[in-house]
């Protein structure tokens, strides 16, 4: 029975669930890293589903962010150098969705996913304090784009 105590007593120390963020220099790894702690403090469900889907965060040369394996969120190598923390986090908001909808197998045409996934990207941006309007503008303009197509 202590021994059971004991384990239970070093539960709150122990992640169930690690995100790897590659570290590739240029302090990348902790703009991501700070990246996800704004989402955990000012959404825990978005956080949720983040850890739940996606186990490694790298880095690419594309314009712009995507997913691959499955469980991969691949921030483009532009971002990161600007290295804006909501930036990143809504990023990483957007692409999570994407990978529920893969692993779940939920099947939307592609423009329709897009607009999911902006709207769901906006509703994170509107919980944080004084959050870039850019980044809200951004977002808005991507949901207006993907629905007229």
């Amino acid at each position: 029975m202590k021994q059971l105590l004991l384990c239970l007593s070093f539960l709150p120390f122990i992640s169930f669930t690690q995100i790897k963020v590659d570290d590739i220099g240029d302090g990348w790894k902790q703009k991501v890293e700070q990246a996800i702690e704004v989402i955990k403090q000012y959404d825990t469900e978005k956080y949720t589903l983040l850890i739940e889907n996606c186990n490694h965060i790298s880095f690419s040369l594309s314009p712009f962010a995507t997913t691959e394996n499955g469980n991969v969120i691949l921030i483009p190598q532009k971002e990161a150098i600007v290295g804006n923390i909501n930036n990143i986090a809504a990023i990483l908001i957007h692409e999570s969705l994407h990978l529920y909808i893969l692993k779940n197998k939920l099947i939307m045409p592609e423009d329709y996913e897009e607009v999911v996934c902006y709207t769901y990207e906006l509703e994170f941006l509107y919980r944080i304090p004084k959050v870039e309007p850019w980044l809200i503008n951004h977002a808005t303009k991507q949901i207006e784009f993907y629905s007229k197509r």
